[in-house]
């Protein structure tokens, strides 16, 4: 013990302090850069630890799915814009011919006393579909006769039918009413006109060229 505190030599006794310092600090710088190398090599294995696994598969690495909201804007589907229909002219508006009717002349009543008025209901009925009838002295006729006599026709006395738009549809009454004065007539229907006699007399009407049945009624 007293040999390492107080060296032996014949140096003197600092060269031998300096001599063991030296030694001791290169033991030190020694010490200190073992550990250093052992701490060193550690994170380097941690840091490979935590690097990711190259992909052996050489494929791009899956990217993580975005939270964010896209930017890219919606695509908006086209509207195929719908062809409108081609109009039709419905059936209500096209012109009644006499082939699209068929027509009846009714006495409003069956028996009347010689002199007095009767009324004639002209009706016009739809034989397929409807349509408008133009009533006028150019397209409508009643006539009375009894017999072959022409009694009264409207041809002669033509104010007395007015003009009107018939609209002729099933289940539709469609009908215009032709007053007679009970009287004959003749051309320019004159006033003064002798009453019909007593007898069977028979009205019949005409549209656009087309003949009604005849309806018998009787003066007495």
């Amino acid at each position: 013990m007293s040999s390492l505190l107080r060296p032996v030599g014949h140096l003197p006794a600092s060269v031998y302090w300096f001599r063991r310092g030296l030694v001791l600090a290169v033991v030190v710088v020694l010490v200190f850069l073992i550990s250093r190398l052992f701490s060193g090599g550690g994170d380097a294995q941690n840091t490979a630890a935590t690097d990711p696994q190259p992909n052996p598969s050489g494929a791009p690495p899956a990217s993580a799915p975005s939270t964010s909201p896209s930017t890219s804007p919606s695509t908006t589907p086209t509207r195929t814009p719908t062809p409108e229909p081609t109009k039709t002219t419905p059936p209500a508006d096209l012109a009644c011919k006499g082939s699209d009717v068929r027509i009846d002349a009714l006495p409003g009543n069956r028996k009347i006393v010689s002199g007095s008025a009767l009324n004639f209901v002209v009706q016009l009925t739809p034989d397929d579909d409807g349509c408008k009838a133009t009533i006028s002295n150019d397209t409508l006729t009643v006539t009375v006769t009894s017999g072959k006599d022409l009694i009264w026709s409207t041809s002669q006395c033509s104010k007395v039918i007015q003009t009107a738009t018939l609209v002729v549809a099933k289940g539709k009454q469609a009908a215009v009413t032709v007053p007679w004065n009970g009287h004959r007539s003749g051309p320019g229907c004159l006033p003064g006109q002798p009453v019909a006699k007593p007898g069977t007399y028979v009205v019949k009407a005409e549209y656009d060229g087309h003949l009604s049945s005849a309806q018998a009624f009787q003066v007495v």
